[in-house]
């Protein structure tokens, strides 16, 4: 048996009963009641409901008055609350563990000797009463929009958050919750919350999920199922109801509603599984974006790396369409043609590839048996009219059905065809080197027993004689093909030096020494700086003498005629590797024209018409070279530098 109301109390109440009669006729009431004292407020009865919202005891509640609960509900509201009518009106209840709770309250005069009057307490969503058919509604209007608000949020924690907010206006539950999958895909974490003062676990294990696989209702008194339903029962809710996500798989999600007060709708289970699939639906199509958004990722890398492949790789690329048109053409495919891509598109393929091979018979071969077709070595035309040796090759691109693309890949030859031009000549200076080696060698007795005969000549000859000035001049000409004949053979000959620590700054100091004499009679001024700290380098000193005298040697010969010229040596830790030394050799002469640099360095290669070898400098890079060190040349009108790059001994 059940009351429909309070008013149905006061029947009761003429009966003479006890005060256990009186309890339990209490309990039937459907909300949680007390009883009190209207002049002071004090507390008489309370229901079993009462109890379990205020989590006192009966006999602590028969010991408080009604202010310690509602601290706002003085005498003075007390009497004003009774005098306005039965309408439920706003109040904060206080639990015995200082919780707040918002509820409405409905008073009702029991009339009698002490002036009883009855406290009724209810959800504050029934402020206006019971919700009439109207404001459910409307309620589930506004709810049904919101979800179709969360179907378009692109931040999934928000689609959720609305998803929650739809339920509390759809069941009336002042508490939602919903758990997502975690990472490891073995238990829940809490995803979202709606309403405050209840603390949902955080996560949930994968054995708590078995007893969740069902759309259920927990209510107070009922069966204690794990951890969510020990939360529902410790915080005194009137009911706690859950539906998986996934009703094939919990793991999937779980949506949770809960309240204090109010009893769960006849509706819920069907209210919450709806609300469920709702963020199923969501979580899905994040997923499906997310995916979707990492395979455009990747699409967009390969791309870039297709994009980069074309423009770096070195062979020709073209990229044709069915009907053999240019689609596409890389920088290295230009270069070989002569045609820019954006005059290439769309012209016919033979417009471009023009080759001695019938191009059209193997694209078409190519497309109807979609198999790649090697054309080997023909000759290309470029736009200028000029050939060009390729190599070609047709590779067809199919889609799941037919041949949607060809490429055509040339590969330049003419390089190769250089390079082994380049690699004959090479082959042809060795063998000249080693036959003017043998021609040095065999031509210098000759010239030694001409020089020996030209001095017994000089001797018996009269000092005033005639020939004495021929024989001189003839004596001169052996003394230069001497010269010449120790050049060849010290450049034809294998290098064979005994590397040691060498201290750099001490050596060039030497070398200015030495040459100081003769700089002083061409007006030249020497000066040399070494850097402080400098490491020695490793180097065989004889060899690197006769760098320095190649080098200063040719420095002196270049400013003796203008007179007033500057040598300088500047010696230094090499900035960018402190594992080599730096030696900066420069002078003010008139420089070297800009056409004549790039070729100083070869062998037999003289700017001087009347001596020199030509020798001097190719033998200088090469003794630097053996040195595992570099030489570089910079030179300008009004002066030339050589930068030399030594290893530093360790």
């Amino acid at each position: 048996m059940t009351l429909s109301g309070i008013s149905e109390l006061s029947l009761f109440k003429r009966r003479s009963s006890g005060n256990e009669e009186l309890e339990a006729l209490l309990d039937l009431l459907p909300h949680p009641t007390l009883i009190a004292n209207q002049s002071n407020g004090r507390i008489y009865f309370a229901n079993t409901q009462a109890i379990q919202l205020s989590a006192y005891t009966r006999k602590e509640l028969s010991e408080l008055d009604l202010h310690t609960v509602v601290p706002t509900l003085d005498q003075p509201r007390l009497a004003a609350a009774l005098s306005n009518g039965r309408g439920p009106q706003p109040f904060k209840l206080v639990t015995r563990s200082s919780k707040t709770i918002d509820v409405a309250l409905t008073f009702s005069e029991l009339g009698g000797a002490e002036h009883l009057v009855a406290v009724v307490v209810r959800p504050a969503s029934e402020l206006t009463g019971e919700k009439t058919a109207n404001e459910q509604q409307k309620s589930r209007w506004e709810a049904l929009q919101l979800l179709t608000a969360a179907a378009k949020q692109t931040e999934l924690a928000s689609c959720f958050r609305q998803i929650l907010h739809a339920g509390n206006l759809l069941t009336g539950a002042s508490h939602m919750a919903l758990y997502i999958p975690k990472s490891d895909a073995a238990s829940l974490e809490l995803g979202a919350v709606w309403g405050s003062g209840l603390d949902f676990p955080s996560h949930l294990s994968g054995e708590e999920l078995r007893n969740l696989g069902d759309s259920k209702v927990w209510q107070a008194g009922k069966t204690i199922e794990g951890k969510l339903h020990k939360l529902a029962h410790a915080a005194k809710l009137s009911y706690m109801a859950s539906s998986p996500l996934d009703f094939n798989q919990a793991s999937e999600g779980l949506l949770v509603a809960a309240d204090e007060l109010a009893a769960p709708p006849t509706d819920m289970l069907a209210m919450l599984q709806i609300l469920a699939a709702s963020a199923a639906t969501a979580a899905m199509n994040a997923r499906m974006l997310e995916q979707l958004s990492a395979r455009a990722t990747q699409l967009e890398h390969s791309n870039q790396l297709s994009e980069a492949l074309q423009d770096n790789v070195q062979d020709g690329l073209i990229f044709l369409t069915r009907r053999f048109a240019i689609e596409e053409m890389n920088p290295a495919a230009e270069g070989m043609l002569g045609y820019a891509d954006s005059e290439a598109i769309g012209r016919p393929a033979t417009d471009i590839i023009i080759s001695t091979h019938s191009l059209m018979e193997a694209l078409e071969n190519a497309l109807q048996k979609a198999q790649s077709v090697d054309l080997g070595e023909v000759k290309l035309l470029r736009r200028d009219g000029t050939d060009f040796l390729a190599h070609v090759r047709l590779a067809p691109i199919s889609d799941s059905e037919q041949v949607a693309r060809i490429a055509v890949l040339i590969n330049d030859l003419s390089e190769n065809e250089a390079l082994h031009v380049q690699s004959q000549q090479l082959q042809q200076r060795a063998w000249l080197g080693e036959v003017t080696a043998i021609f040095a060698h065999e031509v210098r007795n000759p010239i030694n027993n001409i020089s020996t005969g030209l001095q017994l000549m000089q001797i018996n000859f009269e000092e005033d004689d005639p020939l004495q000035e021929q024989i001189k001049r003839l004596q001169e000409d052996c003394d230069r093909l001497e010269h010449r004949m120790k050049s060849v053979l010290s450049f034809s000959r294998s290098l064979d030096h005994n590397p040691e620590p060498i201290d750099i700054g001490e050596f060039c100091s030497m070398q200015i020494e030495r040459w100081r004499p003769r700089m002083a009679r061409n007006t030249i001024e020497p000066h040399i700086h070494v850097e402080v700290n400098t490491p020695k380098v490793l180097g065989d000193r004889r060899a690197l003498d006769q760098v320095f005298t190649n080098l200063i040697t040719n420095a002196i010969q270049a400013m003796e005629e203008q007179g007033n010229g500057v040598f300088a040596i500047k010696v230094r830790t090499n900035k960018a590797d402190s594992a080599f030394v730096d030696i900066h050799i420069s002078d003010s002469g008139p420089g070297i024209p800009e056409d004549l640099r790039k070729r100083v360095f070869d062998p037999f290669f003289t700017t001087k018409t009347n001596e020199g070898t030509g020798l001097g400098l190719a033998i200088t890079k090469r003794i630097i070279m053996a040195h595992k060190g570099e030489i570089e040349l910079e030179s300008f009108p009004g002066g030339t530098l050589f930068k030399i790059k030594l290893p530093t001994a360790k």
